[in-house]
């Protein structure tokens, strides 16, 4: 059930209005129900798989005040092993099958299991393995399995985040919870503003997908524009799919954490970072990066940490080369960033900073949207390597590309926000148009959002 469909249009008023209507605690069961229908609409068959997965964490949740080592230990096995062998068991097995072939010159012994990766496994890991981990460390266990089961399966950051923590949902689930006209109020402009989002890179999609079919003739500039756009692409989907999840919680109450602030802002790596997948970022720092020293042993320490924990975050995002490399590129450049700004106390100015980061980030988004590591080189090497040939750019994708780089200044945003101030009727006016204006703008088909692959 995708977010911008009809069937999802259809799906949540009727959950909104049976959430208030009822009392607090049948409100509850109400909207673990709504969640599992959400959930399996995509698939069924794992429903019972994520209830079990979800009531084991929950049973460790309430070990880890006790015995803290073994319910983390536990919940690692439990987590990572599920994820891992859903997720990386074919990948592995291909390229196991692939180093036996190029040794022994003979037909490989196995092959693949074709296991189907189940919806929102990743997000839905991370969220119940930060959460024994907070409770080993000293957390309150959730005593209510209903309460866990919300926390845990709440449909509008389910399948793609934010990653949520225990601390930061489950007391919202013990507020009183009258309705109030500043739950519409909030919720509006998150829910417009993601839908615009999200019908904006739908529109970027094609011609993306059209400059990585023909890497080998699409010219330099070509190259460049063609990864801009996956940059904006994959930035309006997915910061389109946060602000409906924000917009569709708010609906019900409940404050999701924000996922993003500008990304493309950043004057420096480490800056990226805390502005881009913001709740991912911050697990990556509390469950691995300080977990593997941080900056407490030494500079070397802390590089091994940076390019360790970059590297496992590429590999989250999924079983294959380019995601490790892209996890590496990262790595390396937060380990280079942190030397001269920490250790030698070199800084770039600010446009220099922003155009270095930029450009870096750019080449990262190669790897992460190849689908291949030969096409990957190949679209690097067509970056660098000057060269000739077809450039064809359709007018409503430049407009867009022009737009999304003018508008990462700053100062021209805020101008905005006082020409159509909060409440006003100008802004209700502007978001009317705008909504009527991407409607048109709508493809036909909707893709999925694209981090619902991890």
């Amino acid at each position: 059930m995708n977010f911008v469909t009809l069937t999802y249009a259809v799906f949540l008023p009727p959950v909104v209005i049976g959430y208030w209507l009822l009392p607090r605690s049948a409100g509850r069961w109400w909207l673990i129900g709504a969640s599992l229908v959400f959930y399996g609409s995509w698939n069924p068959i794992y429903v019972p798989g994520f209830l079990a997965l979800l009531t084991v964490n929950y049973l460790l949740g309430l070990l880890a005040p006790s015995r803290p080592r073994l319910a983390i230990v536990l919940a690692v096995c439990a987590d990572l092993g599920l994820l891992g062998t859903f997720k990386y068991l074919d990948w592995l097995l291909g390229s196991a099958g692939l180093v036996w072939r190029w040794l022994t010159d003979r037909p490989l012994p196995w092959s693949p299991i074709g296991l189907i990766l189940p919806l929102a496994i990743s997000f839905v890991t991370f969220t119940m393995l930060a959460y024994v981990i907070d409770t080993a460390k000293g957390g309150a266990p959730e005593r209510s399995w209903s309460r866990f089961a919300l926390f845990v399966c709440f449909f509008p950051h389910l399948i793609a985040g934010p990653i949520m923590r225990g601390r930061e949902f489950l007391p919202q689930v013990n507020r009183p919870r009258p309705f109030q006209m500043s739950h519409l109020r909030l919720a509006l402009p998150f829910l417009v503003s993601g839908f615009a989002k999200k019908v904006l890179g739908d529109n970027l999609a094609p011609y993306v997908q059209a400059t990585f079919a023909h890497i080998g003739t699409t010219s330099t500039v070509g190259l460049w524009l063609g990864i801009l756009a996956f940059a904006f692409q994959i930035l309006f989907d997915f910061s389109g799919y946060t602000g409906l999840a924000l917009g569709s919680a708010a609906l019900l109450g409940f404050h999701l954490p924000r996922n993003f602030d500008w990304p493309y802002r950043s004057g420096s790596v480490q800056e990226f970072w805390r502005r881009w997948h913001m709740t991912l970022s911050r697990w990556l720092r509390d469950y691995l990066y300080i977990p593997l020293g941080g900056s407490r042993h030494g500079p070397a320490r802390t590089y091994l940490a940076l390019a360790v924990t970059m590297l496992l975050g590429g590999l989250w995002h999924g079983a294959g080369y380019t995601f490790i490399i892209w996890g590496a590129w990262h790595g390396v450049g937060l380990a280079i960033h942190r030397f001269w700004s920490r250790e030698r106390g070199f800084h770039l100015s600010a446009p220099l900073g922003w155009a270095v980061t930029f450009v870096f980030v750019l080449i990262g988004w190669v790897f992460f949207r190849a689908s291949s590591l030969a096409d990957a080189l190949a679209f690097v090497q067509g970056m660098l390597i000057p060269r000739g040939g077809s450039i064809e750019v359709p007018g409503l994708v430049a407009v867009l590309l022009l737009a999304g780089v003018v508008f990462q200044w700053g100062s021209l945003t805020a101008w905005l926000r006082g020409v159509f101030p909060r409440s006003s009727m100008r802004r209700a006016l502007a978001l009317g148009t705008a909504v009527a204006v991407l409607v048109l703008l709508m493809p036909s088909t909707t893709p999925p959002f694209i981090y619902f692959q991890f």
